[in-house]
C-alpha cells in the first residue's frame, strides 16, 4: 500500500514521520526503490527528504553488462587431463617462456584489486561485485596454465629465467610496501575520475591477455592447446565489463578522459599489479611474431587510447616489438 505525500507517493510506514522536520537532505536515485528504502530511514528520525537528482547529486554510472549473471557463474577450477597432457608433444622452450608470463600476468589480479579498492574505485559496488568474482576466476586461469607447465606439480612455479633489474625490483618494494598506503592519497584529488584510469588499465591487460592466448595457441597442440584455448574463452566476459565501463566513463567528461590517460602513463598494463616481467620481452616475440598477432596487441590498447586527449603514447613493450617484428 502506498500514501501522497509532499516527496511523492510512500510506501506506509509502520510509525507516523514527526510532525516537524529539523533539516532536508536530497536523496539520489529518482525514485527508485533504492532512494525509497532510503528515505524510510530518514524520515522517522526527522529528516526531510526531497528525492530527486540536481547537479549537486552524482548519478551512478549503470552499463549494460549483466553483473549479476557474471558473478551467478561458476568460478571453478578449470580441470587438466594430465595423462592427456604427459602425451602431448615437449613444449618449445621459447612458447614456454610465453606461457609462464601469460601464467603470471594472470595471477596479478589480486595485485591490480589491492591497487583499485583503497581509492574511489572501491566504492563503486558494481566493479566491486565484478572485482570479487574476477579475481577468483583469474586465480583459476593462472592455475589452469600453471598446470599445463608444471603438471600440477605442488611446489614447482615458472619463475622467469631473466634476472630482474635493479628499477624493477625497486618497483617490487613500491608496489607491495608503498602503494597500499600512498594510492588512496594520489588519487584522492581524482576522487571518481580515478575509475576511468583502473577500468582504462584493466581493458587494455584483459583485452592483451585474451590476444595473447589467441597467438599463443597456434604454438600447443592436443591438451594444452585445449587448456589455453579454455582459458582464452574465459576472458571474454572480463574484457567486455572493463571495455564499456572504460569507455563510459572516458566519454562522458573530459576529466575522466585525461585522469585515464595520465594513469596509463604511469606504467604498462603489460605489468601484471605494476610490476615488471623480465621475460615479457622474449615472450612478445613468440607472442608477435605474425603480423596479425602484433594488431591484436596493439588493438587490445588502441581501443581505449583512442578515445583519450593528448598524444597516443605507445606502449614501450608493444613499440619494441613493432621495431623488432616488423
Amino acid at each position: 500500500m502506498t500514501t501522497a505525500s509532499a516527496v511523492g507517493p510512500t510506501h506506509s510506514p509502520a510509525t507516523a514521520p514527526p510532525a516537524r522536520f529539523h533539516r532536508t537532505v536530497t536523496v539520489p536515485g529518482d525514485g527508485t526503490e533504492e532512494s525509497w528504502i532510503a528515505a524510510g530511514e530518514l524520515v522517522p528520525r526527522g529528516i526531510a527528504v526531497r528525492m530527486h537528482s540536481d547537479e549537486t547529486t552524482s548519478t551512478v554510472l549503470r552499463t549494460d553488462v549483466d553483473v549479476d549473471a557474471y558473478t551467478r557463474r561458476e568460478h571453478v577450477r578449470i580441470p587438466v587431463d594430465l595423462e592427456a597432457l604427459a602425451a602431448d608433444p615437449e613444449i618449445p622452450p621459447a612458447v614456454g617462456t610465453a606461457l609462464a608470463v601469460l601464467h603470471r600476468l594472470e595471477g596479478s589480479a589480486l595485485a591490480e584489486s589491492r591497487a583499485m579498492l583503497p581509492t574511489w574505485t572501491g566504492n563503486e559496488a558494481r566493479i566491486t561485485a565484478f572485482l570479487a568474482s574476477w579475481m577468483v576466476q583469474r586465480h583459476w586461469q593462472a592455475r589452469a596454465l600453471r598446470d599445463v607447465l608444471t603438471g600440477d606439480d605442488p611446489v614447482e612455479r615458472p619463475l622467469p629465467f631473466a634476472a630482474p633489474t635493479l628499477a624493477a625490483r625497486l618497483r617490487r618494494v613500491h608496489v607491495d610496501r608503498l602503494q597500499p598506503l600512498i594510492a588512496p592519497l594520489w588519487t584522492f584529488g581524482a576522487g571518481e575520475a580515478t575509475t576511468a584510469g583502473h577500468m582504462a588499465r584493466m581493458a587494455i591487460q584483459e583485452a592483451s591477455l585474451l590476444a595473447g592466448l589467441r597467438a599463443l595457441a597456434p604454438h600447443l597442440s592436443g591438451e594444452a592447446r585445449r587448456v589455453v584455448d579454455v582459458v582464452g574463452d574465459h576472458h571474454e566476459p572480463a574484457v567486455r565489463f572493463f571495455t564499456t565501463e572504460a569507455i563510459a566513463r572516458i566519454t562522458r567528461s573530459r576529466r575522466e578522459a585525461v585522469t585515464a590517460r595520465v594513469l596509463l602513463s604511469l606504467n604498462s598494463p603489460l605489468d601484471g599489479g605494476g610490476v615488471v616481467d623480465p621475460d615479457l620481452p622474449a615472450a612478445l616475440a613468440v607472442l608477435g611474431a605474425q603480423a596479425a598477432d602484433r594488431a591484436a596487441l596493439h588493438r587490445a590498447r588502441f581501443e581505449i587510447t583512442r578515445l583519450l586527449p593528448g598524444p597516443a603514447l605507445p606502449d614501450p613493450y608493444l613499440r619494441a616489438l613493432s621495431k623488432g617484428g616488423a
